[in-house]
């Protein structure tokens, strides 16, 4: 019997890979590089002109372009007009896959943007620790735990749906989308069609350097805020006190969350609020804060919490 070690996913990164997985659900080279390939010779593509260049009657072009998305090689346009999504490279990726060595294939210049998707750093993560993992075990341990807190979540946050799958760790995803980066990517391979599943080499190697406890959070739901996500996610990890700067009314839209919170669960919190012209949460081994109008940090590292106290917190009484 496979024994493995279990990865705990806050709950932060357990919403966020399930949002980045949004509307994912292939990704062989077979349908990636065509389109790819039509991208660099036309300005945009809509979902209708996806299907025609694969030759399918079904939704795998849109599919596609949401993964593009997700991993920021593609951006998309709606024209009301006819009702249409237009979707085109984006400047930097563009350049990238004109400038690239002619020997190279198409995903080759993309590598570092499929490297920055949150639910194939993940994968790989639990590889890492869980060499010959199969896809039961993926679905058992990750997929439960975004089960879990995408209920949760959805729970605490009016207007945000979640449809209570166990993406990106379900049978579609893990074989259809993540396996199949991993092994063109040379990171992954697998024995059988549903595991084991391991790094190569290279994928250890690639792997080790992945930071999972930093990174920038997409808010992908505008239901869904990333500050009062934070302070969820903190607390459910145990947290009895943060330190929140915001400005007044930011404050007194976190006043009216953490009531809610404690009238509707079992979560009990001190918060020491203080006026700033930004956002940011800390707690004891955590730190979250706005730095942009669409993208918010967080961080589980302790050494980063300590280095932003002593930048931030040392005009505070704590």
């Amino acid at each position: 019997m496979f024994e493995g070690k279990k990865m705990i996913l806050p709950k932060y990164v357990a919403v966020q890979a399930y949002l980045e997985s949004s509307g994912t659900a292939f990704a062989e080279l077979r349908y990636v590089e065509p389109l790819l390939e039509k991208m660099l010779e036309v300005d945009e593509l809509s979902a209708a002109m996806g299907k025609e260049i694969l030759g399918h009657k079904s939704d795998v072009s849109k599919t596609i372009y949401n993964l593009f998305q997700h991993i920021g090689i593609i951006k998309a346009r709606f024209d009301p007009d006819t009702t249409t999504d237009y979707f085109s490279l984006t400047n930097f990726s563009k350049y990238l896959l004109e400038t690239r060595d002619k020997s190279q294939n198409l995903v080759q210049p993309l590598i570092p943007f499929f490297l920055t998707w949150l639910p194939l750093k993940i994968f790989l993560k639990y590889l890492l620790e869980n060499p010959g993992a199969d896809l039961n075990r993926l679905r058992s341990t990750l997929g439960e735990q975004l089960l879990y807190h995408t209920k949760e979540t959805a729970q605490m946050f009016k207007g945000v749906s979640f449809r209570g799958g166990r993406r990106p760790f379900n049978e579609m995803n893990v074989e259809n989308v993540l396996c199949k980066i991993g092994g063109y990517l040379g990171l992954t391979y697998k024995e059988k069609r549903f595991g084991p599943y391991y790094l190569t080499p290279l994928g250890k190697y690639v792997t080790n350097s992945i930071d999972m406890l930093n990174y920038q959070f997409k808010n992908l739901d505008r239901n869904l805020d990333p500050t009062k996500l934070a302070i969820l996610d903190f607390i459910s990890q145990g947290a009895k006190n943060l330190i929140v700067f915001s400005n007044k009314d930011d404050g007194n839209k976190i006043r009216e969350f953490i009531s809610f919170l404690e009238t509707n669960t079992n979560y009990r919190v001190h918060i020491n609020y203080n006026l700033s012209n930004f956002n940011a949460i800390i707690s004891t081994n955590s730190a979250f804060w706005a730095f942009a109008n669409i993208f918010s940090n967080v961080t589980y590292d302790q050494i980063k919490v300590l280095e932003f106290n002593t930048k931030i917190l040392e005009y505070v009484e704590i």
